[in-house]
């Protein structure tokens, strides 16, 4: 396997989206009610997830269930929006507060796309293109009749149940850009992905690569001389600027046009423990299958994907997309290599059952429990055993297998670092060099 955050025994806990906030519990964001699908031996915290789906069944645009944590999370959303914080009901952060939670947390985005900018290639197909200049917008019915020839369905089945979004044509000879969690459940049980354009074409695409930390997949379909989608550049958008979505709502409603606002940037939102991506807010409006269309800005130009809607019982108008910049960056290396260079790997199987509360309870060290060591890995390279407790990387504690997830995000491929190892009772300190994840079904 590619990488020691997947492998960790998996818990039937549903994931949503949810805006990362320091000061309370976090509120339920989703996209058609988004949760990650089972793997094998382990939940995956990577972007390489095994081809093989355990148990559960879709029930349309990605399943449509909401998990006990995030029910907490909808009360508590459903308190706001009596008025407990105000009119207005939701409570965000402010771009002060925002950025000290960022440097206190380390979401998994700026990690992930400095790699990206340190390993990409600069001759890939996909680029920002300026916004242009001394040009009148386009008309809205302009960039509709363009979005046509870019915006494609996306849809797994397996004759009993099925799972659709949306994507886009970002390449004339068939890359198609998504959401990871669009094709997730189609992809893990080997089911065939097929793309609808425009004209009732239909293709089978193949899984080019994935990246589910970011939520982004591309597709290949085998078609010449497409109209690509132009990205542009997200940073030049301000808020309080136009923005359009054309994408396949509700799976039956294709090719639907919305329009809003752009509300903010740089929100941070989390897709899973410990694990958050950077995205911007609008209002146009976001409905199941939306997953994986464009935002157009008002020179039809891709300023980024539709990811995730806020799903509260009165509360509207909360979308959220990935920006053009990096969802660019990430393409062009799953397009180039199938996956995210330069990612550290450590080639552990990790116990999540061994918590603080069990390390107390048979009074042992708390910290990441080490089931197995991968063969040939940077783990057996640096000595490490089963049996041994990970209490602490350089100068960050450890106290679960969450910890150390989140504690490698940090590191790239080929950096050093000292691990803090309780074994046997006694205390010792190894140095690993991380090596490089690379997905088994890399191409």
């Amino acid at each position: 396997m590619s990488d020691d955050r997947e492998q960790r025994p998996f818990g039937q806990e549903e994931s949503e989206y949810h805006l990362v906030r320091p000061e309370q519990e976090r509120s339920a964001y989703s996209d058609a009610y988004y949760r990650s699908a089972p793997r094998e031996g382990g939940a995956s915290y990577g972007y390489n997830p095994a081809r093989y789906y355990a148990g559960g069944e879709d029930d349309g645009c990605h399943r449509g269930q909401i998990g006990v944590r995030a029910l907490l999370a909808l009360c508590l959303a459903a308190v706001i929006a009596a008025g407990v914080l105000g009119v207005g009901g939701l409570y965000l952060l402010s771009r002060d507060r925002q950025a000290d939670r960022q440097a206190a947390q380390g979401g998994i985005s700026e990690e992930i796309y400095a790699q990206v900018r340190r390993t990409q290639d600069p001759g890939g197909p996909l680029a920002l293109s300026p916004q242009p200049e001394d040009a009148a917008p386009v008309p809205a019915e302009e960039i509709y009749a363009d979005a046509c020839g870019q915006v494609v369905a996306v849809s797994t089945s397996d004759g009993r149940t099925a799972s659709a979004g949306s994507g886009f044509i970002v390449t004339a000879d068939g890359y198609i850009l998504t959401n990871y969690h669009v094709i997730e459940s189609g992809y893990l049980r080997g089911l065939p992905i097929t793309v609808s354009t425009y004209d009732g074409t239909q293709y089978t695409a193949q899984v080019t690569g994935t990246e589910s930390e970011s939520d982004l997949a591309v597709l290949k379909i085998q078609a010449e001389d497409l109209t690509p989608a132009v990205f542009g550049d997200d940073g030049a958008v301000a808020v309080g600027e136009r923005v359009y979505t054309v994408g396949d709502p509700t799976g039956s409603l294709p090719y639907t046009m919305t329009r809003g606002t752009l509300s903010a940037v740089d929100r941070q939102i989390a897709t899973e423990e410990d694990t958050s991506v950077n995205m911007f807010q609008f209002d146009a409006a976001v409905n199941r299958c939306s997953s994986g269309g464009p935002v157009y800005n008002t020179y039809g130009q891709v300023i980024g994907v539709v990811t995730a809607k806020y799903a509260a019982t009165g509360v509207e108008g909360l979308g959220f997309a990935i920006p053009a910049a990096d969802a660019c960056a990430i393409a062009n290396q799953l397009i180039a290599k199938g996956y995210v260079a330069g990612k550290a790997y450590l080639g552990l199987v990790l116990d999540n059952t061994y918590t603080p509360a069990v390390a107390r309870y048979y009074q042992g060290a708390a910290g990441a429990y080490v089931r197995s060591v991968e063969e040939d890995s940077a783990a057996m390279a640096a000595g490490l055993q089963p049996g041994d407790v990970i209490t602490a990387v350089d100068d960050t504690a450890v106290f679960s297998a969450d910890d150390l997830v989140a504690a490698v995000r940090e590191y790239s491929a080929g950096d050093k670092a000292a691990l803090t190892v309780c074994r046997g009772g006694d205390y010792l300190t190894v140095t690993v060099t991380f090596g490089e994840a690379v997905p088994d079904d890399a191409s």
